[in-house]
This record gives C-alpha cells, sequence and structure tokens, in this order.
C-alpha cells in the first residue's frame, strides 16, 4: 500500500446546529442544501488558503495544511463567516506527523483534533501546544492560552490555546509580557464548589479538591460495587472547575436537561450546576446522584 508520512497542519471543522434543524424543519431539500452550502464554504476556504481537503463526514470537513499560518488564516476566515446560528463550526488545530494513504489520513494527531474540535464551543476554536510551537513569532501573538487540558491515553497535560480576539479575527496586539498569556497578571476569580450525596455535603475553592468513591478515605463516600475505590475527583484551579474521572466504570454528567454525557479516565471542565452520576445512567432506579453546584463571588 502507497503511503506517505509528512509533518502537517490538522484542521477539523465541526458544523454545529444541523441537528437541532433537521428536528425543527424535517430533512428538506432547502435545510440539506443550506448545511451543503454551509460546508462548501469551508472546503473553498482551506483551498483559497492552500490547503488540501481530505474528506467530509457527517457535517465535519477535514483538511490538512503544510504550512501553520495557512491553517491559522484559513480558521480565521472560517470564523470569520460562520458566526451566526443556526449553523456554526467549533474548530480544532494540531500538528504533528501523519500518514497519507488511500486517499484517507491517519495517525494520533488526526484523534487530537477530534478530540480538540469536540470540546471546543460552538464557534469556538481549540489549539493544540505543538501547533502553537509550529507558528512563528507573530502568528504566536495572535493566540491566547486558555487552558490546560487531558487527552485519553495521555500521561502529562498539554497546553490548549484559542484566538485572542472574540471574532474570529487576526489581532496584531502582541502582549507587553511576551506570546504567553501571564495568567497571574489579573486576579482569579473566586469560586466555591458545592457537592451534595444524600446527606453528605463538601465545598472547595481555588486550588482545593473533593474526592470521590467507595474507599473511606474518599471525601465523599459512595458505597456500591461498580464505584471505583478513588472513582474522581472535583478539583478548581486557575478559576476553572474540572471533573478529574479516573475509574474503570466511568461516569455521566450532566450539565443541562437532555446533555448528558460519558466520561471515562479522562477531565472534564464543569459549568453552572448539574448532576454526577458515578458508574451508572442517572436515569437508572440505582443511581447514585451527586448534585453540584458552581458559586461564583
Amino acid at each position: 500500500m502507497d503511503q506517505e508520512r509528512l509533518l502537517a497542519a490538522v484542521l477539523l471543522a465541526d458544523v454545529v446546529g444541523s441537528t437541532t434543524l433537521y428536528e425543527r424543519i424535517g430533512d428538506d431539500a432547502a435545510l440539506l442544501r443550506q448545511v451543503s452550502d454551509c460546508l462548501d464554504a469551508i472546503r473553498g476556504i482551506v483551498a483559497q488558503h492552500g490547503g488540501d481537503f481530505i474528506y467530509s463526514k457527517g457535517d465535519d470537513v477535514l483538511s490538512l495544511f503544510e504550512r501553520p499560518e495557512a491553517a491559522l488564516r484559513a480558521v480565521c476566515q472560517i470564523g470569520g463567516q460562520l458566526t451566526k446560528e443556526p449553523l456554526i463550526a467549533r474548530i480544532g488545530l494540531h500538528f504533528g506527523a501523519v500518514i497519507r494513504a488511500r486517499g484517507a489520513v491517519f495517525g494520533d494527531v488526526v484523534n487530537v483534533t477530534a478530540r480538540l474540535s469536540t470540546t471546543a464551543s460552538p464557534g469556538e476554536v481549540l489549539i493544540s501546544q505543538s501547533f502553537f510551537e509550529a507558528l512563528s513569532a507573530g502568528s504566536r501573538s495572535t493566540l491566547r492560552l486558555l487552558d490546560k487540558m487531558a487527552f485519553k491515553g495521555k500521561q502529562e497535560l498539554f497546553d490548549v490555546y484559542t484566538l485572542r480576539s472574540d471574532d474570529g479575527a487576526l489581532s496584531t496586539h502582541v502582549a507587553n509580557r511576551g506570546t504567553f498569556v501571564d495568567r497571574r497578571s489579573a486576579p482569579l476569580p473566586q469560586i466555591n464548589l458545592v457537592i451534595r450525596y444524600q446527606d453528605q455535603v463538601r465545598s472547595c475553592r481555588n486550588n482545593e479538591l473533593v474526592t470521590i468513591g467507595r474507599s473511606p478515605e474518599c471525601n465523599i463516600v459512595v458505597p456500591r460495587p461498580w464505584v471505583s475505590r478513588h472513582h474522581a475527583t472535583f478539583t478548581i484551579s486557575n478559576g476553572k472547575v474540572r471533573l478529574v474521572e479516573r475509574s474503570s466504570s466511568g461516569t455521566f454528567v450532566s450539565m443541562g436537561p437532555g446533555n448528558e454525557v460519558f466520561v471515562r479516565r479522562e477531565d472534564i471542565l464543569l459549568f453552572g450546576s448539574g448532576v454526577i452520576s458515578p458508574g451508572r445512567r442517572s436515569a437508572l432506579g440505582d443511581a447514585q446522584i451527586l448534585r453540584y453546584e458552581i458559586i461564583s463571588g
């Protein structure tokens, strides 16, 4: 099988909002054309900036760029055009070695790019540390450090960046303290996280943590056989609330009606208030429900 190994910037744009439209309007020709036109626009922008369109699967567009700067310019243009609901893009950018074969691309770089794209909020671009490091100094100044993120199968946390401006346009401003945003220069928001399970109540603030699990050593003890001894940890750092999941059975997390997601041995940022159900869907009768609330100020 002919294959080629190369270093490339990988761009994955996921058009969100189409599912809601399908449910509301149905699979009529006008809607299908609207989604198709949106994907065609992304492919056109990729080509305009010298990118190589690989495939479009569902509502995703995967592309390769030889030069990271070209990929960044394409992303900024996509962000500038796809800013109006109901169709909007969430984008991941990564850089590394990929294998091209049979008209497709393979490798861990593609998997990480997909993870960045699915983690991004609608209208947001998440950019990996390796992509940032592959950019020139001038291009780096258009990004800002967002947070650290854990990727499945990776031991260490990685820096994740996003565009410095909110509207997707490249900014020419260079931070006085260098490319990295010094998060110590601004006071962290005061956040209190409260977790409730039956008659157990625990809270934590910045740089504190609360552990949950079957073991009596945990801050919140959930004595069920499907709950790991040290199942997960709630923690607050840099003003962000995170659930660090390390169990064998996984955890179901709900941050809104109908938005239950399953995580296992990965980290997830928490927002507002919601429900945590270790090892079982929250709707099941034997589910052990933990409720959390994030209080600012």
